[in-house]
């Protein structure tokens, strides 16, 4: 089962970060800037259909029909807020943001059957239908880039991997049409599980907003490519973990077993972060000049900052997780609120300097040691003493 959230993951993460790293080498900073600052809005919107609606599929004993009426509503809402947003953006960010903005509506259609399949664990039919999608976007986003496509060709992935998806993901797993059930009621508890993962992963995208609007499209195509080489990294080392996390949680909520569940989780996520982000900024200025000398410089600089936040994330991400399951989702809400404040309230006055990231990693860690500190009050909800080594007794 293991082995199957690793390709799931791989494939979902691995080869969309290797898409963009080869357009990286082919295209100009200015236009892998003007597309990232157009995708930004949209890919952090899609927290609305692959954790609010998706987790709520697998937490809630709804029927399927209100669900899927009430991601539809979602994504017809968030298309309209793109719409709102492209005469904000630069010019040559508006055509992509125009075309993106079908890309809710796309996650819209495939969320309740997405949350059907993980919460069945049906991980190979997850993996199989991802590798599927991304492959043949992939193969239309290279066939783009060879043949003067430019930055359409990324557009052109990121719809169409978003347009295969959702068609995978209905065959396999359907929307029950009966029984009717009532939408508003689900209303709430969408919200609450989409507005965690929306405010804790605005920061990157708000930057990268902030970045194209100040800095310019240059600017903001380096800040992305280091983006990416994180997100690469999180995708091949703690995405798989992160994907089974809540519904494994789910399931040993309760139980006796739950608290040495997270302890290992806790332990196993600490020594891969421990061994992961150094190794890769170690072999960061020997890879990164594959895609160009001049872009290289440009990303290493902006990279340790994001590399540091990065494992800040990766750190806390099995006691959210358990938190979630066990119904004490505000702390990991707070948590990304106070992160997403921070970043901004800190990195904002000083944009143009060039130490100005590292106010990132110092709001994950400041917000981070707030959450430590709560969430140690709160830990009477897990059975046994976290703070437990692995193989203590209790």
């Amino acid at each position: 089962m293991t082995l199957w959230a690793i390709v799931l993951q791989w494939s979902r993460l691995g080869l969309s970060a290797a898409v963009f790293l080869v357009a990286a080498r082919l295209l100009p900073l200015a236009e892998i800037g003007a597309f990232t600052t157009a995708f930004a809005l949209p890919r952090l919107l899609q927290c609305l259909h692959k954790a609010g609606i998706c987790e709520l599929r697998i937490t809630s004993a709804a029927p399927d029909r209100p669900l899927f009426e009430l991601s539809l509503f979602a994504g017809l809402a968030a298309v309209l807020l793109c719409l709102a947003a492209v005469p904000l953006l630069p010019q040559e960010s508006r055509p992509h943001l125009l075309a993106l903005a079908a890309l809710p509506v796309l996650n819209g259609l495939a969320a309740v059957s997405e949350g059907r399949l993980r919460r069945a664990l049906r991980l190979r039919a997850l993996a199989l239908r991802t590798l599927a999608a991304q492959g043949l976007a992939a193969a239309l986003a290279l066939y783009g880039l060879t043949h003067g496509w430019g930055g359409w060709s990324l557009t052109g992935f990121a719809l169409a991997n978003a347009a295969l998806n959702a068609a995978l993901s209905l065959a396999l797993a359907p929307p029950r049409p009966r029984p009717r059930g009532a939408l508003h009621p689900l209303i709430p508890g969408a919200i609450r599980l989409t507005l965690r993962p929306l405010l804790g992963t605005a920061t990157f995208p708000a930057v990268q907003l902030l970045i194209g609007l100040a800095l310019g499209l240059p600017a903001a195509g380096a800040f992305q490519i280091a983006v990416r080489l994180v997100d690469l990294l999180d995708a091949l080392a703690l995405a798989p973990l992160r994907y089974l996390a809540l519904p494994r949680f789910k399931a040993l909520a309760g139980s006796t077993g739950f608290a040495a569940k997270l302890r290992q989780s806790l332990w196993q996520v600490a020594g891969l972060t421990a061994l992961i982000y150094p190794l890769a900024w170690a072999l960061a200025p020997h890879l990164l000049p594959l895609i160009g000398a001049q872009k290289a410089e440009a990303a290493l600089a902006l990279l340790p900052p994001l590399l540091f936040t990065g494992a800040m994330s990766a750190l806390l991400m099995p006691l959210t997780q358990a938190l979630i399951a066990t119904g004490q989702s505000a702390l990991p809400l707070r948590l990304a609120a106070l992160t997403l404040a921070l970043s901004l309230a800190l990195l904002a006055p000083v944009l143009a300097h060039p130490l100005a990231l590292w106010a990132l990693p110092l709001a994950s860690t400041i917000a981070g040691l707030h959450f430590l500190r709560e969430a140690r009050v709160a830990s009477h909800v897990f059975e046994g003493d976290l703070t437990q080594m692995p193989g203590q007794k209790p």
